[in-house]
Protein backbone atom coordinates (compact mmCIF):
# COMPACT_ATOMS: atom_id res chain seq x y z
CA UNK A 1 0.00 0.00 0.00
CA UNK A 2 2.88 2.24 1.12
CA UNK A 3 4.77 1.90 -2.32
CA UNK A 4 1.46 2.57 -4.08
CA UNK A 5 0.96 5.85 -2.50
CA UNK A 6 4.66 5.92 -3.26
CA UNK A 7 4.47 5.34 -7.16
CA UNK A 8 1.11 7.72 -7.51
CA UNK A 9 2.70 10.92 -6.10
CA UNK A 10 6.20 10.73 -7.95
CA UNK A 11 3.61 10.28 -11.07
CA UNK A 12 1.97 13.43 -9.69
CA UNK A 13 5.27 15.30 -9.79
CA UNK A 14 6.72 14.62 -12.32
CA UNK A 15 2.99 15.06 -14.21
CA UNK A 16 3.53 18.86 -12.85
CA UNK A 17 7.06 19.13 -13.98
CA UNK A 18 5.87 18.44 -17.23
CA UNK A 19 3.24 20.93 -17.58
CA UNK A 20 5.12 23.37 -16.13
CA UNK A 21 8.32 22.86 -18.99
CA UNK A 22 5.46 23.18 -21.69
CA UNK A 23 4.62 26.44 -20.23
CA UNK A 24 7.78 27.62 -20.51
CA UNK A 25 7.94 26.97 -24.19
CA UNK A 26 5.29 28.15 -24.73
CA UNK A 27 5.92 31.73 -23.77
CA UNK A 28 9.02 31.74 -25.35
CA UNK A 29 7.22 31.54 -28.66
CA UNK A 30 5.33 33.99 -27.59
CA UNK A 31 6.33 37.69 -27.90
CA UNK A 32 3.47 39.19 -26.03
CA UNK A 33 4.66 37.08 -23.19
CA UNK A 34 8.33 37.82 -23.44
CA UNK A 35 10.04 38.81 -20.43
CA UNK A 36 13.98 38.08 -21.37
CA UNK A 37 16.08 39.30 -24.09
CA UNK A 38 15.19 37.76 -27.21
CA UNK A 39 17.32 35.49 -28.60
CA UNK A 40 19.37 35.64 -31.55
CA UNK A 41 17.17 34.05 -33.66
CA UNK A 42 14.27 35.56 -32.06
CA UNK A 43 16.01 38.97 -33.50
CA UNK A 44 16.74 38.45 -36.98
CA UNK A 45 12.64 37.81 -37.29
CA UNK A 46 11.89 41.10 -35.97
CA UNK A 47 14.39 43.63 -37.92
CA UNK A 48 12.84 43.38 -41.26
CA UNK A 49 9.57 44.99 -39.37
CA UNK A 50 11.31 47.67 -38.06
CA UNK A 51 12.42 49.85 -41.72
CA UNK A 52 8.92 50.63 -42.90
CA UNK A 53 7.41 51.72 -39.62
CA UNK A 54 10.61 54.64 -39.66
CA UNK A 55 9.85 56.20 -43.21
CA UNK A 56 6.62 58.15 -42.88
CA UNK A 57 7.79 59.50 -39.60
CA UNK A 58 10.96 60.95 -41.27
CA UNK A 59 8.41 62.13 -44.04
CA UNK A 60 6.31 63.97 -42.00
CA UNK A 61 8.78 65.78 -40.52
CA UNK A 62 10.70 67.49 -44.01
CA UNK A 63 8.67 70.22 -44.94
CA UNK A 64 7.89 70.77 -48.58
CA UNK A 65 10.56 71.61 -51.21
CA UNK A 66 10.22 74.92 -52.00
CA UNK A 67 10.11 76.81 -55.68
CA UNK A 68 12.29 78.47 -57.13
CA UNK A 69 10.58 81.73 -56.39
CA UNK A 70 9.93 80.68 -52.55
CA UNK A 71 13.51 80.41 -51.77
CA UNK A 72 14.50 83.44 -53.52
CA UNK A 73 11.99 85.70 -51.53
CA UNK A 74 12.82 83.65 -48.45
CA UNK A 75 16.89 84.89 -49.12
CA UNK A 76 15.99 88.11 -49.84
CA UNK A 77 13.58 88.55 -46.39
CA UNK A 78 16.81 87.24 -44.40
CA UNK A 79 19.26 89.30 -45.98
CA UNK A 80 16.90 92.11 -44.83
CA UNK A 81 17.05 91.18 -41.26
CA UNK A 82 20.63 90.73 -41.28
CA UNK A 83 20.33 86.99 -41.35
CA UNK A 84 22.30 85.82 -44.55
CA UNK A 85 25.06 87.33 -46.67
CA UNK A 86 25.34 88.75 -50.29
CA UNK A 87 28.51 88.45 -53.02
CA UNK A 88 29.48 91.05 -55.55
CA UNK A 89 31.80 89.13 -57.49
CA UNK A 90 28.97 89.29 -60.37
CA UNK A 91 29.23 92.66 -60.53
CA UNK A 92 31.49 95.10 -58.59
CA UNK A 93 30.16 98.24 -57.74
CA UNK A 94 33.82 100.95 -57.51
CA UNK A 95 34.19 104.17 -56.15
CA UNK A 96 35.70 107.45 -57.68
CA UNK A 97 38.82 106.16 -58.09
CA UNK A 98 37.59 103.40 -60.13
CA UNK A 99 38.47 100.94 -57.30
CA UNK A 100 36.42 97.71 -56.44
CA UNK A 101 34.55 98.62 -53.23
CA UNK A 102 34.13 94.88 -52.01
CA UNK A 103 36.39 92.09 -52.23
CA UNK A 104 36.23 89.38 -54.25
CA UNK A 105 35.28 86.00 -53.17
CA UNK A 106 33.97 87.01 -50.08
CA UNK A 107 30.55 88.27 -48.89
CA UNK A 108 28.75 90.73 -46.45
CA UNK A 109 25.60 90.78 -44.78
CA UNK A 110 23.14 93.84 -45.06
CA UNK A 111 24.84 95.68 -41.95
CA UNK A 112 28.68 95.13 -43.70
CA UNK A 113 27.18 96.35 -46.73
CA UNK A 114 25.86 99.71 -45.20
CA UNK A 115 28.78 100.15 -43.42
CA UNK A 116 30.81 100.07 -46.63
CA UNK A 117 29.02 102.46 -48.47
CA UNK A 118 28.58 104.94 -45.75
CA UNK A 119 32.34 104.76 -45.53
CA UNK A 120 32.63 105.33 -48.83
CA UNK A 121 29.98 108.25 -49.79
CA UNK A 122 29.88 110.26 -46.99
CA UNK A 123 33.99 111.84 -47.31
CA UNK A 124 32.81 115.03 -48.00
CA UNK A 125 30.13 115.51 -46.66
CA UNK A 126 28.55 116.27 -42.79
CA UNK A 127 26.06 113.87 -43.33
CA UNK A 128 27.30 110.70 -42.31
CA UNK A 129 24.06 108.65 -42.44
CA UNK A 130 21.93 107.17 -45.00
CA UNK A 131 18.56 109.28 -44.90
CA UNK A 132 16.43 106.20 -45.36
CA UNK A 133 16.08 102.70 -47.61
CA UNK A 134 13.33 101.43 -49.85
CA UNK A 135 13.05 98.21 -52.07
CA UNK A 136 11.19 96.36 -54.41
CA UNK A 137 10.46 93.38 -56.01
CA UNK A 138 10.94 92.86 -60.16
CA UNK A 139 10.92 90.49 -62.65
CA UNK A 140 14.06 90.79 -64.91
CA UNK A 141 13.83 88.85 -68.07
CA UNK A 142 9.79 87.82 -66.96
CA UNK A 143 10.48 84.64 -65.79
CA UNK A 144 8.29 84.95 -63.11
CA UNK A 145 11.18 84.53 -60.01
CA UNK A 146 11.83 87.94 -58.35
CA UNK A 147 14.95 89.95 -57.86
CA UNK A 148 15.48 92.24 -55.31
CA UNK A 149 15.77 96.15 -55.59
CA UNK A 150 17.32 97.96 -52.60
CA UNK A 151 17.13 101.57 -53.10
CA UNK A 152 19.66 103.76 -50.09
CA UNK A 153 18.27 107.83 -50.67
CA UNK A 154 20.24 110.68 -49.70
CA UNK A 155 23.75 109.30 -51.14
CA UNK A 156 25.01 112.99 -51.07
CA UNK A 157 26.62 111.84 -54.72
CA UNK A 158 26.85 115.80 -56.66
CA UNK A 159 26.26 117.74 -53.16
CA UNK A 160 24.88 117.53 -49.80
CA UNK A 161 21.20 116.72 -49.64
CA UNK A 162 21.01 116.72 -53.42
CA UNK A 163 18.02 113.24 -53.08
CA UNK A 164 20.70 111.14 -55.34
CA UNK A 165 20.47 107.43 -54.42
CA UNK A 166 22.16 103.98 -54.85
CA UNK A 167 20.13 101.18 -56.12
CA UNK A 168 21.48 97.25 -55.67
CA UNK A 169 19.61 94.81 -57.69
CA UNK A 170 20.05 91.46 -55.89
CA UNK A 171 19.34 88.22 -57.38
CA UNK A 172 19.40 84.53 -55.66
CA UNK A 173 21.61 82.11 -57.95
CA UNK A 174 22.67 78.65 -56.92
CA UNK A 175 21.99 79.17 -53.75
CA UNK A 176 23.65 82.14 -52.71
CA UNK A 177 22.45 85.93 -53.14
CA UNK A 178 24.41 87.82 -56.13
CA UNK A 179 24.22 91.55 -56.78
CA UNK A 180 23.92 91.44 -60.69
CA UNK A 181 24.02 95.32 -61.48
CA UNK A 182 24.01 98.83 -59.53
CA UNK A 183 23.36 102.26 -60.67
CA UNK A 184 23.34 105.66 -59.17
CA UNK A 185 20.92 109.16 -59.47
CA UNK A 186 21.66 111.95 -58.96
CA UNK A 187 21.51 115.93 -59.23
CA UNK A 188 22.78 115.66 -63.33
CA UNK A 189 21.59 112.27 -63.57
CA UNK A 190 18.13 109.90 -63.81
CA UNK A 191 18.11 106.29 -63.95
CA UNK A 192 15.21 103.91 -63.45
CA UNK A 193 14.44 100.51 -63.63
CA UNK A 194 11.19 98.81 -64.78
CA UNK A 195 9.07 95.83 -63.39
CA UNK A 196 11.00 93.78 -66.26
CA UNK A 197 14.95 94.34 -65.44
CA UNK A 198 14.59 96.90 -68.56
CA UNK A 199 17.48 100.31 -66.89
CA UNK A 200 17.25 103.36 -69.33
CA UNK A 201 19.85 106.22 -67.75
CA UNK A 202 20.17 109.65 -68.96
CA UNK A 203 23.07 112.47 -68.08
CA UNK A 204 24.69 115.44 -68.06
CA UNK A 205 28.37 115.95 -68.74
CA UNK A 206 28.36 119.79 -69.31
CA UNK A 207 26.20 122.09 -70.90
CA UNK A 208 26.70 120.75 -74.56
CA UNK A 209 27.11 117.05 -73.37
CA UNK A 210 24.69 114.42 -72.57
CA UNK A 211 24.77 110.69 -72.52
CA UNK A 212 21.79 108.08 -72.51
CA UNK A 213 22.67 104.56 -71.35
CA UNK A 214 19.96 101.53 -72.01
CA UNK A 215 20.60 97.52 -71.16
CA UNK A 216 18.70 95.29 -69.04
CA UNK A 217 19.11 92.69 -66.56
CA UNK A 218 17.81 89.01 -68.43
CA UNK A 219 16.59 86.04 -65.93
CA UNK A 220 19.70 84.88 -65.10
CA UNK A 221 21.22 88.03 -63.31
CA UNK A 222 23.21 88.75 -66.18
CA UNK A 223 23.72 92.38 -67.16
CA UNK A 224 22.83 92.73 -70.87
CA UNK A 225 24.53 96.24 -72.23
CA UNK A 226 22.42 97.61 -74.92
CA UNK A 227 23.88 101.00 -76.44
CA UNK A 228 25.55 103.88 -74.49
CA UNK A 229 25.44 106.99 -76.28
CA UNK A 230 27.11 110.27 -75.91
CA UNK A 231 26.20 113.37 -77.60
CA UNK A 232 28.30 116.62 -77.94
CA UNK A 233 26.54 119.69 -79.64
CA UNK A 234 29.52 121.68 -79.92
CA UNK A 235 31.90 120.80 -81.61
CA UNK A 236 35.02 122.87 -80.60
CA UNK A 237 34.83 120.93 -77.47
CA UNK A 238 35.99 118.11 -79.26
CA UNK A 239 39.10 119.80 -80.20
CA UNK A 240 41.12 118.58 -77.53
CA UNK A 241 40.31 115.07 -78.83
CA UNK A 242 43.22 112.97 -80.24
CA UNK A 243 40.33 111.21 -82.66
CA UNK A 244 37.92 114.01 -82.95
CA UNK A 245 40.09 117.06 -82.62
CA UNK A 246 40.38 117.30 -86.58
CA UNK A 247 36.19 117.78 -86.82
CA UNK A 248 35.77 121.44 -86.06
CA UNK A 249 39.58 122.46 -87.92
CA UNK A 250 38.06 121.11 -90.96
CA UNK A 251 34.18 122.86 -90.01
CA UNK A 252 36.11 126.14 -90.19
CA UNK A 253 37.81 125.47 -93.23
CA UNK A 254 34.92 124.90 -94.72
CA UNK A 255 33.09 127.77 -92.96
CA UNK A 256 30.94 125.81 -90.91
CA UNK A 257 30.70 127.04 -87.09
CA UNK A 258 28.05 125.14 -85.41
CA UNK A 259 25.03 123.01 -85.94
CA UNK A 260 26.35 119.86 -85.92
CA UNK A 261 25.93 117.51 -83.12
CA UNK A 262 28.06 114.24 -82.83
CA UNK A 263 27.36 111.02 -81.62
CA UNK A 264 30.01 108.72 -80.01
CA UNK A 265 28.04 104.95 -79.93
CA UNK A 266 29.20 102.15 -77.44
CA UNK A 267 27.84 98.73 -77.67
CA UNK A 268 29.42 97.62 -73.93
CA UNK A 269 30.12 100.01 -71.83
CA UNK A 270 30.34 98.58 -68.52
CA UNK A 271 33.50 97.22 -67.39
CA UNK A 272 32.21 96.37 -64.32
CA UNK A 273 30.11 93.22 -65.16
CA UNK A 274 32.14 89.71 -65.39
CA UNK A 275 30.71 89.29 -68.51
CA UNK A 276 31.56 92.42 -70.53
CA UNK A 277 32.90 92.43 -73.94
CA UNK A 278 36.22 93.87 -73.97
CA UNK A 279 36.49 94.43 -77.72
CA UNK A 280 33.22 95.76 -77.52
CA UNK A 281 34.28 97.88 -75.03
CA UNK A 282 36.74 99.31 -76.54
CA UNK A 283 35.28 99.66 -80.31
CA UNK A 284 33.17 103.57 -81.07
CA UNK A 285 30.79 104.12 -83.76
CA UNK A 286 29.74 107.78 -85.12
CA UNK A 287 27.43 109.28 -86.17
CA UNK A 288 25.81 113.09 -86.70
CA UNK A 289 22.57 114.99 -86.93
CA UNK A 290 22.63 118.79 -88.43
CA UNK A 291 20.48 121.41 -86.99
CA UNK A 292 19.03 124.71 -88.68
CA UNK A 293 19.40 128.28 -87.00
CA UNK A 294 16.61 127.44 -85.24
CA UNK A 295 18.20 124.15 -83.88
CA UNK A 296 15.69 122.30 -85.78
CA UNK A 297 16.89 118.47 -87.04
CA UNK A 298 17.54 118.96 -90.86
CA UNK A 299 16.20 115.86 -92.39
CA UNK A 300 17.97 114.87 -95.88
CA UNK A 301 19.34 111.87 -96.33
CA UNK A 302 21.90 113.26 -98.88
CA UNK A 303 23.77 114.45 -95.61
CA UNK A 304 25.27 111.08 -94.98
CA UNK A 305 25.92 110.78 -98.87
CA UNK A 306 26.86 113.86 -100.58
CA UNK A 307 27.31 117.07 -98.67
CA UNK A 308 29.70 119.08 -97.13
CA UNK A 309 29.11 117.61 -93.91
CA UNK A 310 30.26 114.39 -95.08
CA UNK A 311 33.35 115.86 -96.00
CA UNK A 312 34.29 117.08 -92.70
CA UNK A 313 34.23 113.52 -91.29
CA UNK A 314 35.70 112.34 -94.88
CA UNK A 315 38.97 114.60 -94.46
CA UNK A 316 39.01 114.24 -90.18
CA UNK A 317 39.18 110.62 -91.09
CA UNK A 318 36.27 110.23 -88.42
CA UNK A 319 34.39 107.02 -89.82
CA UNK A 320 30.11 107.23 -89.16
CA UNK A 321 27.60 105.20 -89.31
CA UNK A 322 24.05 106.76 -90.41
CA UNK A 323 21.35 107.14 -88.47
CA UNK A 324 18.98 104.68 -90.05
CA UNK A 325 22.24 102.16 -89.30
CA UNK A 326 22.28 102.97 -86.35
CA UNK A 327 19.28 102.11 -85.28
CA UNK A 328 19.10 98.87 -87.43
CA UNK A 329 22.18 97.86 -85.18
CA UNK A 330 20.03 98.99 -81.91
CA UNK A 331 16.89 96.98 -82.84
CA UNK A 332 19.87 93.58 -83.12
CA UNK A 333 21.24 94.22 -80.06
CA UNK A 334 17.99 94.53 -78.46
CA UNK A 335 16.76 90.99 -80.11
CA UNK A 336 19.86 89.35 -79.22
CA UNK A 337 19.82 90.30 -75.21
CA UNK A 338 15.89 89.42 -74.90
CA UNK A 339 14.96 93.54 -75.04
CA UNK A 340 11.60 92.59 -76.51
CA UNK A 341 9.09 95.47 -76.55
CA UNK A 342 7.02 93.58 -73.59
CA UNK A 343 9.94 94.16 -71.87
CA UNK A 344 11.15 97.84 -72.78
CA UNK A 345 7.11 98.52 -71.87
CA UNK A 346 7.09 97.27 -68.26
CA UNK A 347 5.73 99.17 -65.73
CA UNK A 348 7.31 101.44 -63.19
CA UNK A 349 9.12 100.22 -60.12
CA UNK A 350 7.34 100.92 -57.10
CA UNK A 351 9.06 101.26 -53.94
CA UNK A 352 8.42 100.24 -49.81
CA UNK A 353 10.27 101.52 -47.30
CA UNK A 354 12.37 99.23 -45.14
CA UNK A 355 11.73 99.60 -41.38
CA UNK A 356 15.15 100.74 -40.72
CA UNK A 357 14.70 100.44 -37.02
CA UNK A 358 17.97 97.26 -37.40
CA UNK A 359 20.23 99.48 -39.11
CA UNK A 360 19.89 102.61 -36.99
CA UNK A 361 23.63 102.77 -36.80
CA UNK A 362 23.51 103.54 -40.41
CA UNK A 363 20.07 104.74 -41.44
CA UNK A 364 18.24 107.90 -40.48
CA UNK A 365 19.12 111.29 -40.11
Amino acid sequence: MKKNKLAINVLIIVSLLIISGCKKFESIDNPKNLTTSPSMTSAITVAPTIAPTIVPTVKSIIKPTLNPEERSMEAYKKFMKNETKVSFDLFMPKDGMDEALYKKGSEYTFSEVLDIVTTNYYNYSSNKKIKYIDHSYIDCGKDGVNELALRLNGMDIYSEDDDSTLVYIIKYINGKLSVCYYYETWARSESTINEYGYYQSYGSGGASNHGAEYGLIDKDGNWQPIVYIESETDINQLALSDKLGQIPKMAEAKGISGGIELDTIRFDNNSNAANSDEIGNKECFYTFYIYDDNWEPIKDPNLYTNSIYKEIFDEALVPFITPDELSAIISEKEEKVGATAEIKEGAETTWKTLNGNMFSEYVGR
